[in-house]
């Protein structure tokens, strides 16, 4: 005669508490984090904004198919408050070093800094591609400070609506330009989880000096200004 066997298997408390914990971000951490919970994960993605102040521009050179434009060379512009947004992947070797690739954008607006020149509808982006290297200081009380160098380079677009300056032709046009650039970056985050942390960092970025071709034939030298953002983000390790 048939026997049926039936089985019930249920999962301990101990198990499905287990299997929540490896679930990403992990544990909330408590301080002071304990030895069990300090080791991180080795790759990560971090992303930051924040507001961004530019230095004066100086017009090196200019030429074009219009005469008298020479009139504009060592003139400035300079530039409102702007935004930037940056991405970071980056992988820590050991606890204290790492490396990192970074990219984003950034955006002021742009304003005469010369008496008598007058601009309007002016923006000035900046797209920066950076190889940095990456220290950190680990410790149990979640407070990480982290110092990164960054070198590479830079895409800009320069947008000038309209600009005069005391009697001589109007310069107006959109182009763009190739510049090397670096940056020192310095910051502290603070591990909420084992996986996930919050940033506040500062910037500190320049490019070298670049030629913008406007579409209209002008040809600007620019010079090479520097920027400081205040960005505040989140790290997601994985």
């Amino acid at each position: 005669f048939p026997v049926t066997i039936g089985l019930k298997v249920s999962q301990s408390p101990a198990l499905s508490d287990s299997a929540a914990e490896d679930g990403w971000p992990g544990k909330l951490l408590e301080t002071p984090i304990p030895a069990s919970q300090m080791e991180e994960e080795m790759f990560y993605a971090r992303t930051e904004m924040g507001v961004r102040f530019m230095s004066s521009l100086s017009l090196v050179s200019i030429s074009g198919p219009t005469a008298g434009l020479g009139s504009y060379v060592q003139k400035q512009f300079a530039f409102g408050t702007g935004f930037r947004q940056d991405i970071d992947l980056g992988v820590q070797l050991i606890d204290w070093f790492g490396l990192s690739l970074e990219t984003g954008y950034a955006l002021n607006s742009v304003r005469a800094n010369t008496e008598g020149m007058n601009i309007s509808d002016g923006t000035y982006w900046t797209f920066p591609f950076l190889a940095q290297i990456c220290f950190q200081y680990p410790n149990e009380s979640g407070w990480i400070p982290y110092l990164n160098f960054g070198f590479g380079g830079a895409v800009t677009v320069l947008k000038l609506g309209q600009v005069t300056y005391a009697g001589s032709p109007s310069i107006s046009g959109t182009g763009n330009c190739v510049t090397n650039a670096y940056q020192i970056a310095a910051g502290v985050r603070y591990r909420l989880y084992e996986d996930l942390s919050i940033t506040l960092g500062y910037k500190f970025y320049g490019n070298s000096q670049g030629t913008v071709n406007l579409n209209n034939g002008v040809q600007l030298g620019l010079g090479s200004p520097v920027t400081n953002s205040a960005e505040v983000g989140v790290n997601f390790a994985f």
